[in-house]
């Protein structure tokens, strides 16, 4: 069933938060890079979690992805993307996204100034021009 990992880590989490007043993970578990409020991070091609905007690296929604909550402003800079053009991080890296989220995205080119709208339920392949471009997801 898509998205049982996702599902069972956010399960797994509020137990344990239920459980102990916080969320403790196991050091194996926890990601090596603390991520933003409302970001986790999905295994390579991961399908796309309910309520959850989803970037993927390559084409094809495969590759490090990572999900963003809706509401959820977020600097791409501050994900990490084993693999990427140029810099490390997801910023002007990914290459296909899937709005899940109830919300409109904003999908935000800082170098450009161009903003671009990803709408619910929408997925889409980056076109050649704005291929590896964004760097801050925001919401309208």
């Amino acid at each position: 069933m898509p998205g049982t990992t996702t599902l069972a880590r956010l399960l797994t989490g509020m137990a344990a938060l239920t459980a102990v007043g916080t969320l403790a993970l196991p050091a194996a578990a926890a990601p090596a890079h603390a991520l933003p409020p409302g970001v986790i991070q999905l295994g390579p091609s991961e399908p796309c979690p309910p309520a959850t905007l989803c970037l993927y690296r390559d084409y094809g929604r495969s590759g490090p992805a990572y999900g963003i909550g809706a509401g959820y402003s977020v600097d791409l800079n501050d994900l990490p993307m084993p693999g990427g053009l140029g810099d490390s991080s997801a910023a002007n890296n990914i290459s296909s996204w899937v709005n899940n989220a109830q919300g409109l995205a904003v999908l935000i080119d800082r170098k450009s100034g161009q903003a671009r709208p990803l709408f619910p339920g929408q997925p889409i392949e980056e076109p050649p021009p704005y291929n590896d471009t964004v760097d801050e997801v925001d919401w309208a």
